[in-house]
């Protein structure tokens, strides 16, 4: 399950912490404050998807650096062009003379993506994060992350300077029917996972899944069950979440054109609206966009549900005239 939070209020530094309860698993769309999620939290995270490098979207990298540090931890960053150059000149800001002494491994695999290209490279904390295994390829946006259980697509919008959107889409939602396994007297356990894992990956009917003991007497011997019983009879399947998120962008028709071929369909799309309608040329102006556009883009789209930030600091005191009129373009066409 994609259970996404904005990290800082919509006055405050952009950022989503996305939660993959069904991985125990975190995904960072944007680095800037950080400091409101615990070390806890921050630990679990496996992926950042990084807007671009405006301090307000990237200053957190560094906390989010220090806590990793001494952890056994493979973390994915991706990110529009230059992205690498920044990544490596946070790396380069930092003496690195005792890391050879950890033993722990943490490592970076960094993705640049480009319209017309990727460049990639592996950065480990034991190495002093020096550049490895770099690569290029001719492959612009589109799918980021392609796994079991999700997808991540992403585009790259107009804010000056090249701005990566993203969408994470679960493949399809499994739940178990507590109940159910009830009934059979099985117990919850690591087996469960095993399951889903089996089901996502399309695993044959007859593959047998080890069941460690009955729920009432756990001294049991091992159960073994197939696959296909097990799905029908204790798994629930619906349609998957999608999460977007768009920071940043001028509100221009290709902008439009990429944004609502990225949220298509999203459950929860996740916008900037940093100014009303009213200041539109001012918003223009600073490649931003309008609550209103944003609400328009969430129904044009035929998103579920609307989440605006980035408010500008100028409506402080009219937060709610921002969200109103969000929502009464996302409710009705203007």
């Amino acid at each position: 399950m994609l259970v996404p939070q904005l990290i800082n209020d919509p006055f405050g530094d952009p950022g989503v912490y996305l939660e993959l309860k069904h991985r125990r698993e975190a995904f960072l769309l944007d680095m800037g404050d950080l400091s409101p999620l615990s070390p806890r939290k921050l630990l679990k995270v496996s992926h950042g998807f990084i807007s671009h490098a405006h301090m307000d979207h990237f200053i957190g990298f560094d906390h989010f650096l220090r806590i990793c540090l001494g952890r056994d931890q493979d973390i994915s960053l991706f990110g529009p062009p230059g992205f690498m150059a920044h990544v490596e000149s946070k790396f380069g800001a930092y003496t690195w003379n005792l890391v050879e002494n950890y033993t722990n491994r943490l490592r970076f695999a960094v993705t640049e993506v480009g319209e017309s290209y990727r460049k990639s490279a592996r950065y480990e904390c034991g190495r002093s994060f020096r550049r490895e295994n770099y690569k290029e390829k001719k492959q612009g946006p589109g799918c980021l992350v392609d796994r079991d259980d999700l997808f991540v697509q992403g585009v790259l919008l107009d804010h000056q300077v090249p701005s990566l959107a993203v969408s994470v889409a679960e493949k399809q939602h499994l739940h178990i029917k507590k109940n159910v396994l009830d009934a059979m007297n099985l117990p919850v356990g690591p087996w469960l996972t095993e399951l889903k894992k089996g089901l996502l990956r399309n695993d044959p009917d007859d593959m047998e899944i080890t069941v460690r003991g009955k729920k009432s007497d756990p001294a049991t011997p091992k159960v073994r069950l197939s696959l296909g019983y097990l799905r029908d009879s204790v798994v629930g399947v619906s349609p998957g979440k999608k999460i977007a998120y768009v920071a940043d962008a001028l509100y221009s028709e290709e902008n439009r054109r990429k944004i609502v071929e990225l949220a298509s369909g999203a459950t929860v799309l996740i916008i900037e609206a940093p100014f009303l309608q009213e200041d539109r040329e001012r918003a223009f102006q600073k490649y931003h966009l309008t609550a209103a556009q944003a609400g328009s883009l969430a129904r044009e789209a035929g998103a579920g549900h609307l989440t605006v930030f980035h408010f500008s600091p100028m409506y402080r005191s009219r937060e709610e005239e921002l969200v109103r009129e969000a929502r009464e373009a996302f409710r009705h066409p203007g």
